[in-house]
């Protein structure tokens, strides 16, 4: 490890393998060789996991495991699912996949809510080996070469210690949700371990550790010396961490933040589009994808501070859903998100103050419009 000025005050777990994997024709493979090997359980969260090529996919590996004996736990979100036929997940549930449809969008059913969801995105297999990020199970992420739409995305595997935190915050919401079900024998003994990483996973909790995830970037944030490189898909950070950003730039700091030029959601796009003139302001450098939709959710601080995950800097990821992020703090892991970011960036075009104050009066008002409603975004 190196010299961590800035690491995470959150408990991190020791003894641990990270890989930094890039969009679904790295991610994908790797989570499906996992399920593969999987001799005892499998845990998985998605906020999305659609019926099509690249959900089936999945759906298949899952019930192969059902079928050999693996207690397979698969939670899914209501409203993330909400135009996926009954009968996917009910083909699912025939074959032994233990599926549970996170706060159902029916008022006369159990546990059923509408604005709080479960917007995680990870995968644990027999405890040990765990990942997270921002992958959803959708066509989506799958590489256009096998018909996909291409999006970028990033996502982690853990191997070690780590992992097991991973299994303990999907189980915990599991049994708050769905209740009983998960055998004594999912409870076996601390993982060994297996690499030399320091890793700590940042979760949301329904009724504690809302405000984790954010307090980890706002402390990052405000020890940053050299720079802070953030790729984010839904940029509408609140006031604090707008604060925090503005100040690192105005005290020298190298503040660089990458948002997609096309985003899928108009409404967000145009809300994050009505912060970008005051950072623009203090300093900051705003650079734009130009490919398929960046979903990326990351950020790397000076080399020595890294985060992967499910979180947007929005106010609904720290008030409304349930998230998790992996905080790595160690020069080799972080340069290589730097490596991906520096990449990333010749696929983007720099908004110049020029450029943005040639915005016409509608666009500016139509930007402030959908910005007064962000919070619900």
């Amino acid at each position: 490890m190196g010299d961590v000025g800035i690491r995470s005050l959150e408990a991190t777990v020791s003894g641990n393998r990270v890989t930094l994997l890039v969009d679904g024709e790295e991610a994908y493979p790797a989570m499906l060789e996992a399920i593969a090997s999987a001799r005892y359980t499998i845990l998985m969260d998605s906020f999305i996991f659609n019926d099509d090529a690249a959900g089936r996919l999945f759906a298949a590996a899952l019930a192969e495991r059902a079928g050999a004996g693996v207690q397979v736990h698969l939670t899914v979100d209501a409203i993330g699912t909400i135009n996926v036929p009954k009968g996917f997940f009910d083909g699912l549930r025939r074959a032994n996949v233990a599926v549970m449809e996170f706060r159902p969008v029916a008022p006369w059913r159990p546990g059923w809510g509408l604005l709080f969801r479960n917007h995680r995105k990870l995968l644990v297999v027999d405890g040990r080996v765990g990942f997270a990020g921002g992958l959803n199970i959708g066509a989506a992420w799958l590489p256009q070469s096998l018909g996909g739409h291409g999006w970028h995305d990033i996502h982690v595997r853990i191997e070690g210690p780590a992992a097991r935190i991973l299994f303990r915050i999907s189980a915990a919401t599991w049994r708050s949700h769905a209740g009983p079900g998960l055998s004594p024998r999912l409870f076996q003994p601390e993982v060994e371990p297996v690499g030399d990483t320091d890793v700590s996973v940042v979760g949301s909790r329904e009724h504690r550790k809302r405000r984790s995830i954010r307090g980890a970037y706002l402390r990052a944030i405000r020890r940053a010396k050299r720079y802070i490189y953030i790729a984010n898909a839904y940029f509408i950070p609140d006031l604090g961490l707008r604060h925090a950003l503005r100040n690192a730039a105005r005290r020298g700091v190298d503040v660089r933040i990458m948002v997609p030029v096309r985003g899928n959601i108009l409404p967000v796009q145009l809300a994050s589009e009505a912060l970008l003139g005051r950072a623009l302001r203090a300093g900051i450098r705003i650079f734009r994808w130009q490919g398929a939709m960046l979903h990326a959710k990351t950020a790397v601080i000076d080399d020595q501070w890294a985060t992967v995950g499910s979180f947007n800097l929005d106010h609904r990821s720290w008030a409304m859903n349930l998230e998790v992020n992996v905080v790595v703090a160690e020069t080799e892991f972080a340069l290589r998100l730097r490596e991906v970011f520096d990449r990333d960036v010749a696929g983007c075009t720099e908004l110049t103050r020029e450029v943005w104050r040639a915005r016409g009066f509608w666009r500016r008002l139509v930007e402030r419009f959908f910005f007064l409603f962000h919070r619900w975004m």
